[in-house]
């Protein structure tokens, strides 16, 4: 026996629970009154620590998954526990607890008194804190950690050779002439050297290790941390087009490059501005003032449309062209050249001569490090209030990382001298040890341009509405951003007025609408820079209706817009995808026992299929309902739960949430609301329905059954394939084709090219003209199927000269591939049927798959193929269906020769655009079923079908 004192008696909250580590094991101890109870400090199911847990009536509950242990004899209570924990007897003696590793609490009575003499104290070196990135975050920090009592070593790592510097005169004063660096250095050399810090300046991090807890440096250096701070900033956004890395065009981020600017705006008659945001117009503030001529191209239809409402977008243009600034909107740049005179930059509003281009189009964030790493980034690295990021020990502060909290319904990145500040110091204190409470300021912000000091505090909305006191774009002009819905100010801008910033922090605190009269504020009249002919009042579908009309010819030409428009595609997976329909999500042999799962998609949209302990099949988005992370990132497997990678809450086979880490909070701080129903906060989850081992999912509710989707023709043969006998899973092929979507739909409901592109197919007799075939479509023209029976028959002389794909002459190596078992109750050897809106069955003699859809956008789409037999098949068959295999697939005999087309066709609409499709084959049959091959009567019924969907007269 072996007795440690581990802690003082009065240093335990009664009821609560307190962590200590004895000999190398983390314990738990538990006060309970006078008595004090030890348990092993790890939960048994997923490894958190119980220091962290929420103590209730004897009970110890998990943070991470709430599962609940008796303190006293440590028997596991509830799932998702299957393990006791273990216990160990403890004592309190003159004030001091003892535990005891090698006794369990039931056996307390019997351990002797404590000895003397046992306490071991271990003095160890501090471990040091590395700061990559030498910027104004890296130095609040630093200061911030000191002052927080941090004793451990601090290395500072930049690539630039500076000390610590501030951002903001770059595109002010140091284009000004007016730039001293002394003044903008965040931590001088004197205080650098006071702080004790380690510089390393001039290199760059190359790796990062945090499982060994080390940086590697450019030169080899390799620097042991115990905590690691990420204040890497980012980079100038380049422009991307040719031309962009002459002389003469400039992009801002560093001192050099100010003062590279500055070198070329000396000289420079005519500047032409890449950019309209806050650093654009910044810029051509500088120029106007060197006396140059400036032009600004903005690619969107007003100034800083990403930051502001299009009303103050306005004000910010209408105060430039004051200043003798021209500014073109709805400009994009696509080439730099240099000819004779200077700089000439090809437009799509034609060209434009400079002298000197410069270019502010936004930050990329430095995420590098981080995600290689394993910190989660969504745009910029995910962080907490206190600046850690998901990986343990790592921070991150500044441009490079979110702000911890969603501003206006979403994370994002607040690249300005308040928050770098702010979050550095956070980050300083939080690696210091000190709690770190979320930060209540409303973001702020200035700019310097054109004479005017202008500050906004909060933050504005694209749809916000705009009012405006004293007169519009001048000194004294204070605007107000109001949420539409609740009137709230959002944000207050400020023209060379700092006491209505002020008073504005009171304004945006306020949880009565703004009135606007009691202010002397009126609306910002915008309708000049409003094209008369928009109807801003009318509905998004009624605008919708007027964008998109379909051609007076009917349904015989079909407009490019239905497969390159963003907007289309975007309806599709709202109507389509996630409208009333049933998706193809899995083969049940996928997911044949409890537990396991397979990962799918609903159009666009991931998805879990899995099967639940009680055997049935669910279907739910794979995205937590905490923060939208992926959760689950294995394509197939078994699993007891899905835990999220972010958050680790965690969720149970049919999507239900079972559990939140911390939901009490700890020491009954934090945590989530006390009326928070984890019932209330699970997955999406999708109506499922199965039928003959197929598995569909849809969004809507009310589906009708799967059979009366498909019909009784195209469900006899869907049948004729799926015919009872159980699936045998074969394997899977994956690849992406650069088309439309519906692309595919149509090539399978286009018997007429089957005869004339496919080599293989017409001189092998599977499908030709002439042939017993039929090209069905059921009566809502959505699903069809094409089919043939094999004919032995030659090929006629007329025939063979209107079908260029037959090669006389041309014999197979191996004649089993050709072989046809008859094993189905069907009169067809090769039916392929379309099941909308993602699923095509393949049957092709004896090989069977299923090719499920999935879209990422207008041009481009995922093909997943599935190929699969039956259980009764012999080693024999299956072989035979894996050789006919080769017909289909990416590189198939016959799938490659489809996905050329679909490539050519998109490439064909994209390169000459606004163009129109012609599908008149076959007019006698205006929509619908039709018993040639000669026929475009089946795309014409899908796209019947399909304008009814989006609405499309």
């Amino acid at each position: 026996m072996a007795w440690r004192k581990v802690a003082r008696f009065d240093a335990l909250r009664d009821g609560g629970v307190t962590g200590v580590e004895v000999e190398g094991v983390p314990v738990a101890l538990f006060r309970m009154g006078e008595a004090v109870h030890a348990t092993h400090g790890i939960c048994t199911h997923a490894l958190a620590f119980l220091k962290d847990g929420y103590v209730e009536d004897g009970t110890i509950e998990c943070p991470l998954h709430q599962g609940v242990f008796d303190i006293r004899t440590g028997r596991a209570l509830c799932a998702p526990l299957t393990k006791d924990l273990a216990t160990y007897a403890a004592r309190v003696e003159a004030g001091e607890v003892f535990v005891d590793l090698e006794l369990s609490s039931v056996q307390r009575n019997l351990a002797p008194d404590v000895s003397e003499g046992t306490e071991e104290v271990a003095a160890v070196a501090l471990p040091p804190l590395v700061i990559v990135g030498a910027g104004q975050a890296a130095a609040a920090a630093i200061r911030a950690a000191r002052a927080a009592g941090l004793a451990a070593p601090i290395h500072l790592v930049g690539d630039e050779a500076h000390l610590p510097y501030e951002r903001p005169p770059l595109s002010k004063d140091a284009l000004a002439g007016t730039f001293g660096l002394a003044s903008a250095t965040r931590l001088p050399a004197e205080d650098a050297a006071t702080l004790d810090v380690a510089l390393h300046l001039g290199v760059r991090a190359e790796a990062v290790d945090p499982d060994a807890r080390t940086v590697t440096l450019s030169g080899g250096t390799v620097l042991a941390y115990g905590a690691l701070l990420l204040a890497t900033g980012g980079s100038a956004r380049r422009l991307a087009v040719p031309g962009a890395d002459l002389p003469g065009v400039h992009h801002l981020r560093t001192i050099e490059d100010a003062q590279a600017i500055a070198a070329s705006l000396a000289t420079a008659g005519r500047v032409a501005v890449v950019g309209g945001g806050f650093i654009g117009l910044e810029l051509a503030s500088a120029a106007r003032a060197r006396g140059a001529e400036v032009v600004v191209l903005e690619r969107e239809d007003e100034l800083m449309a990403r930051l502001l409402p299009p009303a103050l977008g306005a004000v910010f243009r209408r105060v430039a062209e004051k200043a003798g600034v021209t500014v073109r909107r709805g400009v994009g740049v696509e080439a730099i050249a240099q000819d004779g005179r200077g700089l000439a930059l090809a437009t799509t509003l034609g060209p434009v001569e400079a002298d000197v281009v410069l270019v502010g189009v936004g930050l990329v964030p430095e995420t590098a490090l981080a995600e290689a790493a394993g910190c989660a980034v969504d745009g910029g690295i995910v962080v907490d209030a206190a600046g850690r990021t998901s990986v343990p020990d790592i921070f991150a502060a500044g441009d490079c990382a979110l702000h911890h909290a969603p501003i206006r319904g979403h994370r994002r990145r607040l690249e300005s001298w308040q928050n770098a500040e702010e979050q550095g110091a956070a980050a300083g204190r939080a690696i210091a040890g000190e709690v770190v409470s979320p930060s209540a300021k409303a973001p702020w912000f200035w700019t310097d341009q054109f004479g005017l000091n202008i500050q906004m505090v909060g933050t504005p909305g694209a749809a916000d509405a705009v009012v405006v006191s004293g007169a519009d774009g001048t000194v004294g002009a204070v605007y107000r951003t109001l949420d539409p819905e609740t009137g709230r100010v959002t944000a207050v801008i400020a023209f060379d007025d700092p006491a209505a910033i002020r008073a504005g922090r009171a304004e945006l605190a306020a949880e009565t609408p703004f009135d606007p009269a009691a202010h002397g504020a009126r609306p910002v009249d915008v309708a000049e820079d409003t094209p008369e002919e928009d109807d801003m009042s009318a509905s998004p579908d009624v605008q919708f209706a007027k964008t998109y009309v379909w051609p007076e010819e009917g349904l015989s030409v079909i407009p490019d817009w239905v497969y390159t428009d963003d907007a289309i595609y975007q309806r599709e997976v709202e109507r389509i995808f996630h409208g009333r329909t049933w998706n193809f999500v899995a083969l049940e042999c996928e997911v044949e026992n409890p537990g396991d799962f397979i990962r799918s998609n609903v159009g666009p949209t991931p998805v879990v299929v899995a099967r639940a302990e009680d055997g049935t099949i669910h279907a739910f988005e794979n995205r937590c309902a905490h923060r939208a992370a992926e959760f689950c990132r294995d394509l197939s497997g078994n699993a007891r739960e899905f835990v999220c990678p972010y958050h680790q809450w965690s969720y149970d086979l049919k999507g239900n949430l079972v559990g939140v880490p911390f939901r009490r909070g700890v020491d009954g701080k934090g945590g989530m609301p006390k009326d928070f129903k984890p019932a209330d906060h699970g997955l999406r989850q999708l109506n499922v329905t199965t039928h003959r081992g197929v598995v569909f999912a849809s969004y809507v509710d009310d589906m009708e059954s799967f059979p009366d989707y498909l019909g009784p023709e195209v469900l006899r043969e869907f049948e004729a394939t799926f015919d009872g006998r159980k699936l045998k899973l074969l394997g899977h092929y994956r690849h992406s084709l650069p088309g439309n979507w519906k692309l595919y739909h149509e090539n399978l409901k286009d018997p007429y090219h089957a005869t004339l592109l496919h080599t293989f197919l017409v001189t092998f007799g599977l499908l030709v003209a002439g042939n017993k075939s039929l090209m069905l479509a059921d009566p809502s023209g959505r699903h069809g199927v094409m089919a043939s029976a094999k004919s032995d028959a030659t090929v006629s002389e007329d025939k063979k000269k209107e079908m260029r794909a037959y090669k006389e002459g041309m014999t197979l190596e191996e004649p089993r591939f050709m072989n046809f078992i008859d094993e189905f109750d069907s009169p067809w050897s090769v039916t392929m049927a379309t099941i909308w809106p993602n699923l095509i069955v393949q049957r092709e003699m004896n090989t069977l798959g299923i090719r499920h859809i999935v879209p990422t956008g207008p041009n481009e789409f995922i093909m997943k193929w599935t190929m699969f037999g039956f259980e009764g098949d012999d080693e024999e068959m299956t072989r035979h269906r894996l050789r006919q295999g080769n017909l289909m697939g990416p590189a198939g005999f016959l799938g490659l020769e489809d996905n050329e087309a679909i490539k050519f066709v998109q490439d064909g609409m994209i390169g000459v655009p606004g163009g129109e499709h012609l599908v008149q084959l076959d007019p006698q049959v205006e929509a619908g079923t039709s018993d040639t091959l000669i026929s475009e009567a089946a795309i014409r019924a899908m796209y019947r079908h399909w304008r009814d969907a989006m609405g499309i007269a």
